[in-house]
């Protein structure tokens, strides 16, 4: 085998390897994607390039030497992408001229493939076949090598700010094994063959000494680019917590799925950012570790999550500290269940504390309300027996007493609910019955401008108290025609799924504050003015639904009304 056709054969070869193996180690990362990409197309070139150098037929080398077009066209904006996503820089003017490279690029692909403007003709020679370039070449020529220099720049400055000593190191790797395939092939490859001196073409070798200055780097200094690389990453994949990885000078490097998922962001908008700019935790700056620290971070839409953080340094081959490992626990189910453990302690105390309130209040309000009754038909007796100039304003008084005593009254029945958990048989019963019975009852209350809207899907029929239903549903229509007001539209709707039917009560009212909403299923909680409501409609309400194995939640904003969700479950099948 002739000694350039074995170089080729290892040009091929290390550039396969090469880029294998850096793929390998993490294909999410966009680095190595990119470095993957870059040496992908070196080992095409080089392939095409021993095929060429081992016909003898002139036409299908020439053909040959268009189609590796395919592999070296672009090597100038893949080598400057490949910069910009292993170092993380911003680089915003370089970021908006790469597609201006990369369009460019596969115009000098189709100019080469149809046209003989770029490659002429090839010429044989004792070690395989020369190339003449056509009138075009010179603008292929200095838009690689704009790039490729613009590419390099980003990197000395990325790779100069750095703290980090082997992410130095690593960058000087990176840059000679880039700045030796610019100059070796663009003067083998290049400027040689221009000025009609055509020699050894070993622009393919430097690119496969470039690929070996990749994985070898990465080897010392970042992480191994064998299968246990690989391994970490899907373990990363599969966690539910969120993971980055985070350089030290505070920008994001990588995140796993389930980060993105939180975020509710594209990988590609969130890496590079600050991670400052998503958590409100300092971590870097100095750089620390933390374990299991409360913080925020910056959801969609302003949404601010609460969540656990822990972080851990992590170390290069050489022991030096690289980054952080970032690991995010979303605390929003944990939180809401917190606060029904709390609720649900508030209701057990009022529940122990509602049968002594109702036995000691009854008894004196029955007799209070007793004896009003008798004084009053005592007051209309003297009153026609007597000619009392005020008997209509004593009587008007008595009748106020009377009212007071019956809601004083009405008050206690209602905390006595919470002392009885066998307040009604349960028994199978259609939920549209139930809403028919409650929209009933609530009809009085809806003004004219109120307008009630049905919205109802086909629900199986659902195991229940059916009496206390409709006083759940009773109390949220009764809420919302308070939370319109005079004029305004509430919306009562059914859903279902495989296992529990919802019920939505919602209003376009002034919504709940957000301090408010919290506490709206707290006993004795209202918003509402002084004499208008008791706090308890609410409360008893969750009781209810939570004794029937349901949930019922709230979602509000000001200013666009609220939202009650019953979640019941379906009856069992017979």
């Amino acid at each position: 085998m002739h000694a350039y056709t074995a170089l080729q054969l290892f040009d091929v070869c290390a550039l396969l390897v090469c880029a294998t193996t850096i793929l390998a180690r993490d294909p999410v990362d966009r680095g190595n994607r990119s470095a993957a990409t870059l040496l992908f197309g070196g080992a095409f070139w080089a392939a095409c390039q021993l095929l060429w150098n081992t016909t003898q037929d002139a036409q299908f080398a020439l053909r040959l030497v268009k189609l590796s077009a395919v592999g070296w066209a672009a090597v100038g904006p893949l080598g400057a992408r490949f910069i910009v996503d292993v170092t993380g820089e911003a680089a915003p003017r370089l970021r908006r001229a790469l597609p201006i490279f990369f369009a460019a690029a596969f115009g000098f692909i189709a100019l080469d493939w149809w046209t003989a403007l770029v490659h002429v003709r090839v010429v044989r020679q004792p070690w395989g076949w020369a190339y003449v370039f056509g009138p075009a070449y010179p603008a292929f020529f200095g838009i690689t090598i704009f790039s490729f220099l613009w590419g390099l720049a980003t990197a000395t400055t990325a790779y100069r700010k750095s703290r980090l000593e082997s992410e130095r190191r690593q960058g000087l790797w990176i840059a000679a094994g880039m700045t030796q395939l610019l100059s070796v092939g663009a003067i083998t490859d290049g400027v040689l063959p221009w000025l009609g001196r055509p020699t050894l073409l070993l622009a393919t070798t430097a690119y496969a000494l470039m690929g070996l200055a990749f994985a070898l780097s990465l080897s010392r200094f970042g992480y191994s680019i064998l299968s246990p690389g690989t391994f970490a990453a899907q373990i990363s994949e599969t966690l539910s917590e969120g993971v980055a990885l985070v350089r030290l000078d505070g920008r994001i490097r990588s995140v796993n799925a389930s980060l993105a998922r939180m975020l509710a962001r594209p990988r590609e908008e969130i890496e590079s950012l600050r991670v400052g700019e998503l958590l409100s935790l300092p971590l870097v700056e100095p750089t620390r570790e933390v374990g299991n620290a409360r913080a925020w971070l910056s959801g969609p839409d302003g949404l601010r999550i609460p969540v656990s953080v822990t972080t851990t340094l992590v170390r290069d081959g050489r022991g030096a500290e690289s980054g952080l490992a970032l690991v995010v626990r979303d605390l929003r189910e944990i939180e809401a269940l917190q606060r029904r453990l709390v609720l649900s302690g508030r209701m057990a105390a009022v529940g122990q504390l509602a049968a002594g309130v109702a036995h000691e209040v009854n008894n004196p309000t029955a007799y209070v309300r007793s004896n009003m009754l008798l004084l009053r038909e005592y007051w209309a007796n003297a009153a026609k027996a007597l000619p009392l100039a005020d008997g209509a304003d004593g009587a008007e008084l008595i009748d106020e007493s009377l009212e007071g005593i019956e809601r004083i009254a009405s008050i206690v029945q209602q905390i006595g609910r919470f002392s009885r958990s066998d307040a009604g048989e349960h028994e199978r019963a259609e939920l549209s019955l139930i809403l028919d019975a409650a929209e009933r009852m609530a009809g009085p209350r809806l003004r004219t401008g109120i307008q009630l809207v049905r919205s109802d899907e086909s629900v199986p029929p659902i195991e229940c108290a059916p009496r206390e239903l409709e006083q759940v549903f009773l109390n949220l229509l009764l809420n919302a025609a308070d939370a319109v007001g005079d004029s305004g539209t509430i919306r009562l709707s059914t859903f279902c799924d495989a296992a529990r039917a919802r019920v939505e009560v919602a209003d376009d009212g002034s919504g709940i504050a957000p301090a408010d909403l919290a506490r709206v299923f707290d006993p004795f909680f209202t918003t509402k003015p002084v004499g208008k409501g008791t706090g308890l409609g609410l409360a008893i309400s969750y009781e209810i639904v939570q004794r029937h194995g349901g949930e019922i939640e709230v979602r509000s904003e000001l200013g666009r009304g609220t939202v009650f969700s019953v979640w019941l479950p379906l009856a069992p099948s017979t």
